[in-house]
This record gives structure tokens, C-alpha cells and sequence, in this order.
């Protein structure tokens, strides 16, 4: 029996309830990066865990989705699952191949493979795992086989179901198996789309973020994340992508940066506020004061960036973000480590091309 494959199929209309939670990553790139990783032909690859008994290790043995180099790629999944089954496990690299039907299976549910491969619903849940989606008994025997391989899939919000798992233990007659579907994400970049095909290989760093909740600082069920191919990391934040990568900056002197939901970890904070020049044409300034504020607010709190005139930018900044309650840091951060921060984000900026190379500057504290 062949289907199309996942990524092709839509689920019925109620198999999203209406307390669903939608999930998105964000993967935004600056143009120097984008043509690195394009001349390169390398894609981005995002893979979802499942764990297969309580305490288990998260397992990433799929690519869920798989697209091309863009300035903004949105992936968004909704917490609705669904069972399937295939013969075999492919080899690494080859696309997983469902042969049965997807059926929606939601935490705590159960549903038996009848003798002829369709799903139904349990008759005896005596035995099923409130916590985990249960595959109460394997009724179906497929010719020549130990027995058949489960597959899990997601549904996108577009209604889409794409497979994030394929349990590599064939379950024979009379089986039972549980497996619970995690919020944890790791992403990468590789060559070629390989959308439902089986991990061997990451080409680059792994980016990764848990989503079971949302973000701290802003409780959203979001995170952007953009790949540096100079220093091969991934920078993730709650923050969305500066607003200067998607429009043509502002006029000079009305750019005020200031961070989304701006906050204080314990209270009020005393702010530094640091002046420092970067010789850059007009059209670059805009971009690049907006870039500073998203990278700062990596790492520090209520991070505010304006623009004063041709070559100077105002910075203010509160507390480190990882300091400890009642701690000096939790007042605010360090002048030192906050001149050593605005340097490495600024040369930062360099190397991905958001500023011109070379490029001097000079930070200087002048109140807090």
C-alpha cells in the first residue's frame, strides 16, 4: 500500500481542538549570511523528540521540516499528534514512507492496529499511560516482516501532518508500545530538502529550545534564531528579528529601539547609559542600532538603543539576565562587562557584514 508521502497529507478540520497551543520558531538570516549558506547549497533542517518511557532521552531520528535559505522562515506546529505505521526504518538519508492511515491520537488516548492495518479505538485501556499517546495491540501482520514500525506526526497550522519519529523496534503481533511527543526542537543547516527523511548527518552547529513552555520574558511560544556562518553559532532569542531586516531603515534621527515587553528581573534597576561612536553611512545606522538591541538583549534587561546624531548611539542597560536575586548584578550590570558586551555584539555585526570591515569605535559610560 502507498500513500503520498506526510508532508502532503491535511488532517480533518476537528483534529485541532480548540485548546491547541501554536508553536513557532522563526529563522531569519542577514544577507552576508544567506549567500555563505547558499553558495554553499546548504537548507535548514528542523527535527521534534519524542521519548518512549517516562524519564526517558529525548530522541530526534527524523527531519520534520527542511526549506531553503529566505531573509525570514516561519515553522509553526500545533500540539495535535497523530499515529501511523511503515514495514521498515530507511536508511539514514532516505525518506520515511507511511503505509497506513494517519489517525489523531491525543495524550492519554489509545488505539489498537486491526488485522487489517486501520487504527481503532481501544476496547481495553485498562493499561494505557495517561501520560504518553498508547498503541494498545498490534492485530496486523504484515508479509515477511518481525512486525511494523510506528510513526508519529505533527500537525503544522496549516493542517498538515508531517512525521517527526519512527520507532526503530518493530512491534509483532500482540505488541503494545507507548510515546510521548516533546516540545524540544533542534535545528541545523545541511545540504538539499530532506523534509521526513532519517538524520545522518548534521552539517553545522545545532540550535535547540524547549517550547513545552513559553519564552520567560515575554510568554509567548516563540523564539528567533539566526545562524552566524563566520563563528558557526546559532544565536536564539525571545526577541523577534530586527525590524531593519525585513524594511528600509528610518529616518536618522527617529530610530528609538526598544525592546519588546521591556522588564526588570526583580524590580526596579538602576540603568547605565553608554555613548559610543561608529563612523557608518546614514543608510546603515538604522540597521545597525536595531541589530545592537536585539543581540544585547541576549544577554542583559531593559536594553533601549537610539540613535543621537550621524555616530553616536545611546545605550541604555539594566541587569545581566543570568544575575542572582539580590546580588550586585541583579542591580545592574557592570560597567566593564557592559562596554565588553556592546564591543563583542558590535564585532559580531562585523563578521556576518551588518557593518563595514574595517570598522572602529569608541564606548564610553557617561552616566549610571
Amino acid at each position: 500500500m502507498d500513500f503520498e508521502p506526510s508532508h502532503h497529507l491535511r488532517a480533518k478540520a476537528s483534529a485541532q481542538s480548540d485548546d491547541a497551543t501554536r508553536r513557532t520558531i522563526q529563522v531569519w538570516e542577514s544577507a552576508y549570511n544567506a549567500k555563505k549558506l547558499t553558495d554553499h547549497q546548504w537548507n535548514f533542517q528542523i527535527a521534534k523528540s519524542v521519548i518512549t518511557e517516562e524519564g526517558g532521552k529525548p530522541t530526534f531520528n527524523v527531519v520534520w521540516r527542511s526549506t531553503s535559505i529566505a531573509p525570514s522562515t516561519l515553522v509553526s506546529w500545533f500540539d495535535v499528534y497523530f499515529l501511523n505505521w511503515t514495514v521498515d526504518v530507511p536508511a539514514a538519508g532516505v525518506s520515511v514512507t507511511v503505509s497506513g492511515m494517519w489517525q489523531t491520537c491525543a495524550v492519554g488516548d489509545s488505539y489498537d492496529l486491526d488485522v487489517y492495518g486501520f487504527w481503532t479505538k481501544s476496547s481495553d485501556t485498562t493499561k494505557a499511560d495517561p501520560r504518553f499517546m498508547n498503541v494498545g495491540n498490534v492485530e496486523y501482520k504484515y508479509p515477511a516482516t518481525n512486525g511494523i514500525h510506528v510513526v508519529i506526526g505533527v500537525q503544522d497550522d496549516s493542517g498538515n501532518i508531517y512525521t517527526i519519529y519512527i520507532d526503530p523496534t518493530a512491534l509483532p503481533l500482540g505488541s503494545s508500545a507507548k510515546y510521548q511527543p516533546q516540545e524540544l526542537v533542534r535545528w541545523w543547516y545541511q545540504t538539499d530538502i530532506r523534509t521526513s527523511t532519517v538524520i545522518y548527518n548534521e552539517s553545522t552547529a545545532i540550535g535547540e529550545v524547549d517550547l513545552s513552555k513559553p519564552a520567560p520574558n515575554t510568554s509567548q511560544y516563540y523564539y528567533s534564531t539566526t545562524y552566524n556562518y563566520d563563528s558557526g553559532n546559532w544565536i536564539t532569542s525571545e526577541d523577534k528579528p530586527p525590524n531593519a531586516l525585513f524594511r528600509p531603515p528610518k529616518a536618522l534621527l527617529e530610530i528609538v529601539d526598544v525592546g519588546l515587553g521591556a522588564f526588570t528581573l526583580w524590580g526596579g534597576g538602576s540603568l547605565f547609559t553608554i555613548a559610543f561612536a561608529v563612523e557608518l553611512s546614514d543608510a546603515m545606522k538604522g540597521s545597525a542600532s536595531l541589530n545592537l538591541g536585539t543581540l544585547l538583549r541576549l544577554k542583559f534587561t531593559n536594553v533601549e538603543v537610539t540613535v543621537i546624531d550621524k555616530f553616536n548611539i545611546n545605550v541604555k542597560i539594566g541587569a545581566a539576565k543570568g544575575a542572582k536575586v539580590n546580588s550586585n548584578d541583579a542591580i545592574g550590570a557592570a560597567t566593564d562587562d557592559i562596554i565588553r558586551a556592546i564591543s563583542d555584539a558590535l564585532q559580531f555585526m562585523v563578521t556576518r557584514g551588518e557593518l563595514p570591515i574595517p570598522e572602529k569605535w569608541a564606548i564610553q559610560k557617561i552616566a549610571g
